[in-house]
């Protein structure tokens, strides 16, 4: 990789990995349904734009994000298909929808109210999917009202309504009677607005997790993203569908150095050694989003226990659950705690590393960083580099 392009960390993303992963997630879709790739948070953090162009290429029918500024951006790069707003929106934010063609999301009564104002104003039309809520708990209508809303929307010149969809909860887990349970609130409410005279609706509710496990759960339209980059939604689905993981974290190694017996590293002394090693310095740190993890209240006392054993086997520097770097030459571990912009890796079982060589670092991708540098691969070569809004394309 030259430093010119990337500096001394990036993202790679391959473009082929998700072409395959899209290929075989559709061999599991029953005939005629329509497939929503989801590009939502910078695609999970592989680039929007381009994944995006990479989508509509393959034959994807429609592409989801969380909000209109994100469907502006992929409109500007010359995305061409369908896009539903996933998200919540405000009076302020209705003309978006309009100027370039993005599909809304309607969860509530004056959300129809503020669309048709734009198009009372500017004599402009709209496609809608209305939001019903079936288990989630944060926003759409409830099943009772959505006939009322569909009616409400019909009467409008210029809002074309075009779906209707909701949202699994728990359709990870082994256990799908939640989902179930959300499932047939969903059917009935879809049975209510057919016997009102609302017919030909994308009706929409499967996840990620309901295409691996549940296809009676598909309708007329998936909705697909964590799958889409060559991640599973649980570990006992690794075995149902195959996977090309599409995103790798590299840095190059900026200092080596040894460290004797009883030598302190990092901040707060968090680590001292036990013994001789060699430690590997990486220019990576809290500041890109490296290590920095979601903190959420375990639903249950199982999932407390984990959380709990995983943070004492991470204390006593267990591989398994330690951040580790891949180098050509074998593994190291992450020791210390990481530094705003540095991290130290013991690569004592690693030999002849200088500085300059490349390391592949395991971390969450939707926390990193958005302008760290992301180079896109093809065959092997590299197509693009984006660097921010910075863009180079045909890299040789």
């Amino acid at each position: 990789m030259k430093s010119s392009l990337v500096g001394s960390k990036w993202i790679e993303i391959d473009l082929d990995a998700i072409k395959t992963n899209y290929m075989n997630i559709k061999q599991k879709l029953n005939p005629g349904v329509k497939f929503l790739g989801v590009v939502k948070a910078d695609a999970y953090g592989h680039g929007a734009v381009e994944v995006g162009l990479l989508l509509e290429k393959i034959g994807a029918d429609m592409l989801g994000v969380t909000t209109a500024e994100e469907g502006k951006e992929l409109r500007l790069a010359g995305v061409s298909i369908p896009i539903l707003v996933f998200g919540a929106f405000f009076p302020e934010d209705v003309e978006l929808y309009f100027n370039f063609n993005l599909t809304a999301t309607v969860a509530c009564m004056e959300s129809i109210q503020w669309l048709k104002q734009c198009t009372d104003r500017d004599d402009k039309s709209i496609k809608i999917h209305i939001k019903v809520e079936t288990g989630m708990g944060r926003f759409g209508f409830w099943p009772c009202d959505v006939v009322l809303a569909a009616k409400e929307i019909l009467k409008i010149p210029g809002l074309q309504l075009e779906g209707v969809y909701s949202h699994l909860a728990v359709a990870m887990r082994k256990n799908k009677s939640f989902s179930f349970r959300q499932f047939s609130v969903f059917q009935e409410t879809c049975k209510s607005l057919e016997k009102a005279g609302i017919k030909g609706l994308i009706r929409h509710i499967a996840n990620s997790s309901a295409v691996v496990d549940l296809p009676e759960m598909q309708l007329d339209m998936v909705r697909v993203g964590t799958l889409l980059y060559g991640q599973y939604p649980a570990p006992y689905m690794e075995d149902t569908l195959k996977l090309k993981d599409s995103w790798v974290f590299k840095a190059k190694i900026v200092y080596v150095r040894d460290l004797p017996r009883g030598q302190s590293v990092g901040y707060g002394r968090a680590f001292r050694t036990h013994k001789n090693i060699s430690v590997a310095v990486l220019p990576i740190g809290v500041i890109d989003g490296f290590q920095v993890e979601p903190v959420s209240k375990p639903v249950n006392g199982w999932e407390l226990f984990k959380n709990i054993a995983k943070l004492i086997l991470n204390y006593f520097g267990y591989l398994r659950v330690v951040p580790f770097a891949i180098f050509k030459e074998g593994k190291g571990k992450v020791i210390g705690k990481v530094g705003m912009q540095y991290t130290m890796v013991d690569v004592s079982r690693v030999n002849n590393l200088k500085v300059g060589d490349v390391a592949q670092i395991s971390a969450r991708r939707t926390t990193m960083r958005l302008d760290i540098p992301k180079v896109y691969l093809e065959n092997g070569r590299i197509v693009r580099v984006r660097v921010g809004s910075i863009v180079k394309n045909g890299i040789k």
